[in-house]
């Protein structure tokens, strides 16, 4: 394969090709003596993936999870003379008995091909739907023609590591990608000439038109005074089938759509640039939502649910749980929550690379906690706040415990400051070293809280934030949703307060110490608690959108589910820009 083909796929501030940032040698086990091993790739953040033989090597699968890739490179490496000129490999996707799409060819003159392209709507369609059934897509590849089966012609799945060498300084694979196959028994004799007889003609469902994902653009007008100006736009479903729900609905329409029914006190993460995961949430009649797992495709607002297609135990908890991303290790920590009247204080860890979860075992105390918070800091897990039960009392906490995963234990570190008032339902905002606390509601009594509190991770100390009062600020709130949207900022929305449900929205400063207010576009905002918000930073904004605000950062921000407080709960998602001075 050219350079220039493997460029595609590469950031454009890279100069390498793919194949520099794995180092191959003679005695790399990409080199099999005697066979091709045939190989796909479809992310940066992953390893290739090597094809199963299902037919004595003439036949080769591997299951592609969803959501199905934007790029596709398929390859084949080894020695190539037993494949004739008349050898001819058919490479395909095929989801479910019928659905089949073709992607191209390979043979010994051409071994490798890059896809590009548009999937096939009943391929899209019929993807999603086996998804929900824990079947995943399948790349195939055929082997027609005339084959010679040479000595050392044996199993396409050795006894080894996937791709296990030399890979010490690339920043696109990792040991955790690397899974052990075990070796298939190959009874062909060596020396065999196979010919392959193809009886009838096979054709493949013709491709519909392509799926229109091109989203409008938005705009943002510039700030005056202490306000910030934002822009809200909802992403319009595609025909003729939904793929996710309009602006509101309940638990009893979701059938119709593939996407989470409606609910709150969920948690949102992003895993890479391009996929987000959501976990856990409740809807109506505080019933535990049934699809508690999805990923999110967020270029096309598709969503894949995830329940079927995970290994491993599945966390308990279905609201007031925290779920926070290491992007170290690609992996997902779920701690604590509640699921009608249980309340859990145990750690899942949730492998998005293998799409396993983990049960921890952790050593030391620490409570069963609710609607607390989550921070991750150098690969340990701050969790601050929360309901707990204390001799048979329900109240909320101010402690600050750390879980250290590569020792799977739990510790509390010595703080020093004062510490913030007990609270639960507040948001910890990471800016750097230092955690913004803000918010949150005492428990028994319904007092809520609009305080700012910095724990500097450096120095461990807690200091107060005093605002005057004649300056503004948010009201006291509690189940809000906050995200960071720079280095020094971050952004406020919604929640509850005494006066019911919030739709207003600020920024706080860091470094200024001072809240500024957040207005609105076009669209009047809802009022919504128990949502999220995701900062989708610039990966998502078009070219028009950055040539608008040029001299400012653009933050593209997500917000997910949440409810009005008088029974109606959301599943919408709608789409924010945010120009930060």
């Amino acid at each position: 394969m050219c350079e220039s083909c493997w460029q595609r796929l590469l950031p454009t501030d890279q100069n390498e090709t793919l194949f520099s940032c794995w180092p191959l040698s003679p005695l790399s086990p990409f080199y099999t003596m005697g066979r091709v091993e045939f190989y796909a790739l479809w992310s940066l953040l992953e390893a290739p993936r090597q094809l199963i033989s299902k037919g004595g090597r003439l036949s080769f699968q591997l299951p592609l999870p969803p959501p199905l890739p934007k790029q596709l490179i398929v390859f084949g490496l080894g020695d190539w003379s037993s494949y004739t000129m008349d050898t001819c490999i058919t490479v395909q996707l095929i989801t479910g008995e019928t659905q089949k799409q073709p992607l191209g060819m390979l043979s010994a003159d051409s071994r490798s091909l890059v896809w590009e392209g548009e999937w096939s709507r009943n391929i899209v369609m019929e993807c999603v739907k086996l998804a929900a059934q824990g079947i995943p897509a399948k790349l195939s590849l055929i082997v027609t023609g005339q084959v010679l089966k040479a000595p050392g012609f044996s199993s396409s799945t050795p006894a080894r590591r996937r791709l296990s060498v030399g890979l010490p300084k690339s920043p696109l694979l990792s040991e955790s990608t690397i899974a052990p196959v075990r070796p298939l028994e190959d009874k062909s004799q060596p020396g065999e000439v196979i010919g392959l007889v193809v009886g009838g003609t096979q054709k493949d469902s013709p491709p519909l038109k392509k799926l229109a994902v091109n989203l409008p653009p938005h705009s943002i007008q510039g700030g005056k005074g202490g306000q910030e100006n934002l822009k809200m736009s909802n992403w319009k479903p595609r025909n003729p089938r939904r793929l996710r729900f309009s602006s509101r609905g309940s638990e009893e329409g979701s059938d119709s759509a593939v996407c989470p029914s409606p609910r709150w006190y969920h948690c949102i993460c992003l895993c890479d640039p391009e996929t987000a995961i959501l976990i856990g949430g409740e809807g109506a009649n505080q019933q535990p939502c049934k699809d508690s797992l999805w990923k999110l495709e967020i270029d096309n607002d598709f969503w894949f649910p995830m329940d079927k297609l995970c290994a491993g135990p599945f966390p308990q908890s279905s609201r007031g749980h925290t779920a926070t991303f290491d992007p170290e290790t690609k992996k997902l920590f779920v701690y604590g929550g509640m699921k009608e009247r249980s309340k859990f204080n145990n750690v899942y860890i949730l492998d998005t690379v293998e799409w396993k979860w983990t049960l921890v075992t952790a050593v030391g105390k620490v409570p069963t906690l609710s609607h607390h918070s989550a921070t991750m800091y150098q690969r340990e897990l701050y969790v601050f706040g929360g309901l707990c039960s204390q001799s048979g009392t329900e109240s909320c906490c101010n402690s600050l415990y750390i879980f250290n995963p590569d020792y799977n234990i739990w510790y509390q570190p010595i703080v020093e400051g004062e510490r913030p008032l007990p609270r639960f339902g507040h948001t910890a905002t990471l800016l750097g070293n230092r955690v913004v606390i803000f918010g949150g509601r005492r428990s028994p009594s319904p007092v809520y809280l609009n305080d700012l509190y910095i724990l500097d991770l450096g120095y461990m100390e807690y200091s107060t934030v005093s605002i005057s009062a004649s300056m503004e600020k948010p009201s006291p709130r509690s189940f809000h949703a906050a995200v960071q949207v720079s280095d020094h900022k971050f952004l406020v929305h919604g929640g509850f307060s005494l006066l019911g449900p919030l739709s207003d929205a600020f920024i706080f400063d860091i470094d200024t110490l001072s809240w500024s207010s957040v207005k609105f576009g076009d669209l009047p905002p809802m009022s919504r608690a128990g949502h999220t918000l995701l900062n989708l930073t610039s990966y998502h904004l078009t070219d028009a959108d950055k040539e608008k605000h040029r001299g400012r950062s653009i933050c593209s921000v997500l917000i997910t589910g949440g409810s009005d407080g008088s029974g109606t709960f959301y599943c919408d998602t709608p789409k924010l820009q945010l120009g930060i001075d």
